[in-house]
């Protein structure tokens, strides 16, 4: 990463078998100097990823190097372990990666690989096809290839690897990506398929004041209170301990507290921050009060109700939220401020393959007569020998 052995050369063909989840921290101020002043221009020019995994940064590397398409294009593959699929929410480094690559239609295809083929790793492994001069029928389209099936058993392990692809299964792998069709082991995809909206949905502050001995014990925890004195504290006390069992609307203890103080120095003074602890003492959530609104007429949102949703790419996120939110939370609203620093768009833009959403199948349980009848033989099992221990 911080020694680029091929600066300013272009291949046809590339292929890379990097370390699985090596951290990069020793080649972090090369990396992220060039991710700064040559963008695009050089190898990392999308959001970098987490510093404990560097794979996403073989696979920018490993792009960056193929053969520009107006001089017959580059192809490349290599293979990684599961986590640059998916790491990482919308708008972190790893998931600007994937969308750099699906967006510039760079994928060709990924292809699942069996479980304990390595010497040293027994993980599930995938081989990225990478490509910038795909063929027609290609372009815009992934192909994900499941092969975990195709395996033999080795006669002898050696460390972790105890299974091997023969040439035939090879072959078939092939074949599958040069078909190019749907079948059960090979599914072609729309690169939008794989990306998705993240939406901020936030709910109204809906909570009155309680004045209650719950509340004060709460209150004597907030770090704003251990900042006063013993003084402050004794004072403040007695005033709610005088109206015990009240009830109030939810600005009014910011007003009263502030005319407290105002009345008997010895309270102290009131800032926002000790306000904030008085509220969240004795603050109670009551779903049949109005919402809170702030002096504008605003409403406030419930920090604690705060939620995010994924939404398809392609779906509108107020149809979403009418059709998946509204029938739940009838008083939900999308935050719009929250958009996209690319597009624009509300929502951040994510991207995630998830191999197991597209093949997995369902196995209905077995039927319960089966599971009792396991059941009761382990019981008797059991049963014979513990009569053997005591005999």
């Amino acid at each position: 990463m911080s020694d680029d052995r091929f600066a300013g050369e272009r291949f046809h063909y590339c292929v890379s078998n990097p370390p699985f989840g090596k951290p990069w921290e020793m080649d972090k101020d090369v990396v992220q100097r060039e991710h700064s002043e040559q963008k695009f221009e050089g190898r990392f020019g999308p959001k970098l990823p987490r510093i404990s995994d560097g794979s996403m940064l073989f696979l920018l590397n490993l792009v960056s190097k193929l053969e520009l398409p107006e001089r017959g294009g580059g192809r490349g593959a290599i293979v990684l372990s599961g986590s640059p699929l998916f790491n990482g929410n919308a708008g972190q480094g790893e998931s600007e990666i994937r969308r750099y690559l699906l967006e510039k239609d760079f994928v060709e295809a990924i292809i699942a690989l069996p479980t304990e083929i390595f010497f040293r790793t027994g993980i599930g492994t995938y081989i990225w096809l990478l490509s910038n001069k795909k063929p027609a029928h290609r372009k815009g389209k992934v192909q994900l290839i499941d092969a975990t099936e195709l395996h033999t058993s080795m006669r002898k392990s050696e460390g972790n690897k105890r299974r091997e692809i023969l040439p035939d299964q090879i072959r078939e792998i092939v074949n599958m990506y040069a078909a190019f069709e749907p079948t059960k082991q090979s599914r072609i995809f729309d690169y939008q398929e794989f990306g998705y909206r993240r939406i901020k949905v936030l709910r109204p502050l809906r909570k009155k004041i309680v004045i209650s001995q719950v509340g004060i014990d709460t209150l004597v925890e907030q770090t704003a209170w251990t900042k006063l004195d013993e003084g402050q504290k004794s004072g403040w006390l007695d005033c709610f301990k005088g109206l015990l069992g009240t009830e109030h609307e939810w600005h009014w203890i910011e007003s009263w507290a502030k005319k407290k103080a105002k009345a008997d120095d010895d309270l102290g003074t009131i800032n926002a921050t000790l306000v904030r602890a008085f509220q969240n003492a004795f603050g109670v959530r009551d779903p049949e009060v109005e919402p809170v609104v702030d002096k504008h007429g605003d409403v406030i949102a419930d920090d604690d109700l705060t939620d995010f949703e994924n939404v398809p790419m392609g779906v509108d996120v107020r149809d979403y939220l009418a059709q998946e939110v509204l029938p739940h939370a009838e008083d939900a609203w999308i935050y719009e401020t929250y958009r996209d620093e690319t597009d624009g768009g509300i929502g951040v833009v994510g991207y995630e393959i998830n191999f197991n959403r597209y093949f997995y199948e369902y196995q209905p349980p077995r039927d319960l007569e089966l599971i009792d009848a396991d059941l009761k033989a382990v019981e008797a099992e059991i049963a014979a020998l513990l009569a053997e221990v005591t005999e």
